[in-house]
């Protein structure tokens, strides 16, 4: 059934790379287990092994991210078990021992081979699904190491045994995989995820939260004291390519005038908060920003998880530690505090949440510009969040801050859409109302999916006497972003090293990067 799955799927991938607009996915009605399902979209995550199918359930309209691996008979399943324990036994090196991920994979064949030629056994052609399943196993996240490569997956989890594996996919969101683990495999992977990020997980110490390899996030807790299902996991995965402005403007999540603004706003040394709820695009966009900021600034990054990526050089990153037993715990606050004594001209920090927004706050009121992200939902509700414990933040204090952007997630015609719903600057503080003074420059209309612009931004006119330019130069600068930005939306030019090289280029040789806007190269 398996060749028969593999060569269908792999000839629509072929035919969707090639045709334009893509073809529709395909029927595979013929094959027992799938009749009757809708199939909405395939990925290829392990050419010719493995794939993942979108699946819609027909009757009840529910989503199911399907893996489809090779299929093993008895036979190649008890030398599967048998060539496992051999290898488990006899390799007594790590992959970093062995030069690195690739040359690893080449090391495991070779003794698979060598363990079946003295044994003297033939396995045609099961060889290469021995392989697959071994490399999957020993070398990569047994059953989701397909979810692992995944790039459109940004969370997987487990809530216990029996229960199924769910992911967050960047265009379904939320939906159950066909993976379920028994009680025993699923204590024997919790174990293994802690030791591959140097980290040990005991029912006397049953929580665990360390990073991959990789650079992915984990929560593990093992046992069923803590966590009454049983043993569960939650991998936040390192996002290697992130997506970016022009990802965004072509997105619709915010305008080509916007981007060229918030360019323009950030280049010139503005400081940004950015709110949102739970899968918002709050992260995403502060990425975005912060490759603004000019080349040769100096930035420290502060985070929980290695997201954002930035094309500065003189650029610390910094991140989080959980206690060890190696070391004792490093916070957010922590590495804050480190970061003021460095010089920054901008710190940047993933997500405030407690007493290091203070610090924050006070280091922008010393001269140093700040990013961040909060989550709330509102401008309202970001405001008052900074004020209440752990934050504390006095109201007047908060009115330094210059630029605050909401992110909204929404649906349009059934499907997630991100949209920034306010993008806002704060112009001063009213002593005697004790208020904050907001000036909203854009907002997002839901009803039609568009942007509203106020027809006035302040922060502009104070840039503008900051640098010497007049208003009329200012607008004229913005537009000549804008025409940037749309020309790497039509050139496709939306890669993370396409758009930082021109976002560098323009800072130090703006007219050769117009020329090349203007004629569309």
């Amino acid at each position: 059934m398996f060749r028969r799955l593999a060569s269908i799927l792999t000839r629509f991938i072929k035919a969707r790379r090639r045709a334009n607009p893509p073809p529709k996915p395909p029927s595979l009605g013929l094959i027992e287990e799938y009749k009757g399902k809708d199939i909405l979209d395939v990925y290829e995550l392990e050419p010719g092994y493995a794939y993942g199918m979108i699946v819609r359930d027909p009757v009840t309209g529910e989503l199911r991210y399907e893996i489809v691996e090779p299929t093993l008979t008895s036979w190649e399943r008890a030398l599967l078990d048998l060539v496992r324990s051999e290898l488990l036994r006899v390799i007594d090196r790590t992959i970093d021992e062995i030069g690195g991920y690739g040359r690893a994979v080449e090391y495991l064949k070779g003794k698979v081979k060598d363990i079946l030629a003295k044994r003297g056994v033939d396995p045609g052609s099961s060889l290469s699904k021995l392989e697959y399943y071994l490399v999957r196993d020993l070398l990569g996240y047994g059953r989701i190491d397909a979810l692992m490569k995944d790039p459109s997956i940004e969370d997987i989890s487990c809530s216990g045994p029996g229960r199924y594996v769910y992911v967050w996919h960047r265009s379904y969101e939320s939906i159950p995989t066909n993976i379920v683990y028994d009680i025993g495999e699923l204590d024997s992977f919790v174990i293994r995820l802690a030791y591959r990020s140097g980290r040990m997980i005991t029912y006397a110490d049953p929580i665990v939260e360390a990073t991959l390899p990789d650079g992915s996030r984990i929560h593990l807790t093992l046992g069923s004291e803590v966590t009454r299902h049983g043993s569960s996991f939650s991998i936040r995965k390192f996002r290697r390519d992130l997506l970016t402005i022009v990802d965004l403007v072509n997105l619709g999540t915010l305008t080509s005038d916007m981007a060229a603004l918030l360019w323009f706003l950030v280049e010139n040394r503005v400081s940004v908060l950015v709110c949102g709820g739970i899968a918002s695009g709050k992260t995403t966009m502060l990425n975005c920003l912060s490759n603004f900021i000019h080349p040769d600034a100096k930035i420290v990054t502060i985070e929980d998880t290695p997201e954002l990526q930035l094309y500065h050089t003189n650029w610390v990153r910094s991140v989080t530690r959980p206690k060890t037993m190696y070391g004792g715990e490093i916070t957010v606050y922590d590495l804050l505090r480190t970061a003021m004594r460095q010089r920054p001209d901008y710190i940047i920090i993933g997500e405030v949440r407690g007493e290091e927004a203070y610090t924050l706050f006070q280091a922008i009121a010393t001269g140093h510009l700040g990013m961040c992200t909060l989550h709330a939902e509102s401008i309202e509700a970001a405001l008052m969040r900074l004020e209440s414990p752990p934050m504390n933040i006095p109201r007047s204090m908060i009115s330094i801050l210059d630029t605050i952007l909401v992110q909204r997630r929404a649906e349009k015609d059934g499907t997630p859409i991100r949209r920034t719903e306010v993008l806002a600057e704060i112009v001063g503080y009213d002593r005697e109302k004790d208020r904050i003074e907001l000036n909203i420059i854009y907002r997002w209309k839901p009803e039609n999916d568009t942007f509203t612009y106020t027809g006035r931004c302040l922060s502009l006119e104070n840039i503008a006497t900051r640098i010497g330019y007049s208003m009329e130069r200012v607008e004229e600068e913005i537009s000549r972003r804008r025409m940037v930005i749309e020309w790497m939306c039509r050139a496709g030019r939306r890669s993370f090293s396409d758009v930082a090289e021109v976002i560098r280029r323009y800072v130090y040789d703006p007219e050769s990067v117009l020329r090349y806007a203007r004629i569309g190269v």
